[in-house]
């Protein structure tokens, strides 16, 4: 799926090249120090998003709070940080398709694609200890919420051709809900 997405994605970008950027760059910017900045950069993301899951989760395991916590909250948040940041400013540049790009890309990347690598290396199996209303919660809450945020993300977007405030509301209230159960099945 990865690999027929990526070759979808790069011919259709051959033949409709994207418009003349709004933002003329800086005239007196060479492709090197864009190189140096960009590497800068996403080295100082990485070297973050590092420091806060492997202390974060050093932190939550004395405490004493279960992997799945640890799992939804601290690393998710390490690993996403990065997009995050990029998502932010992106869009404070006016750059709403690279925002849009990085959030829908990196979503795909770790479903398809790094979900794929992991499987193919080292199947797994779905833990069931983790219960909700009796049934296996990745199966009966994880998926489905996943899927209730895909159609909340994408319907809306669809029939307007933007996604909104509200919808954002909507997912930061979502995720409060899906952590706090999390908390409470402890």
């Amino acid at each position: 799926i990865f690999v027929g997405f990526l070759a979808t994605n790069i011919r259709r970008a051959r033949q409709n090249p994207a418009a003349e950027d709004l933002h003329a760059p800086d005239p007196d910017a060479t492709v090197e120090d864009e190189l140096k900045l960009l590497l800068f950069g996403a080295f100082l993301v990485a070297f973050g998003a590092r420091v806060l899951v492997d202390n974060g989760t050093l932190l939550a395991q004395k405490l004493g709070v279960p992997e799945s916590v640890i799992s939804l909250t601290l690393v998710a948040l390490g690993t996403s940080l990065p997009e995050l940041v990029t998502a932010v400013t992106s869009l404070m540049k006016g750059h709403g398709a690279l925002s849009l790009g990085n959030i829908v890309g990196a979503n795909l990347l770790n479903l398809v694609f790094v979900s794929g690598v992991a499987t193919v290396l080292s199947p797994f199996a779905l833990p069931e200890n983790d219960l909700a209303s009796g049934a296996n919660a990745s199966l009966a809450l994880d998926i489905p919420v996943m899927l209730l945020v895909m159609l909340i993300m994408t319907l809306p977007a669809l029939r307007r051709g933007r996604l909104s405030r509200i919808q954002g509301v909507v997912l930061l209230c979502i995720y409060a809900v899906f952590c706090l159960l999390q908390f409470t099945s402890i």
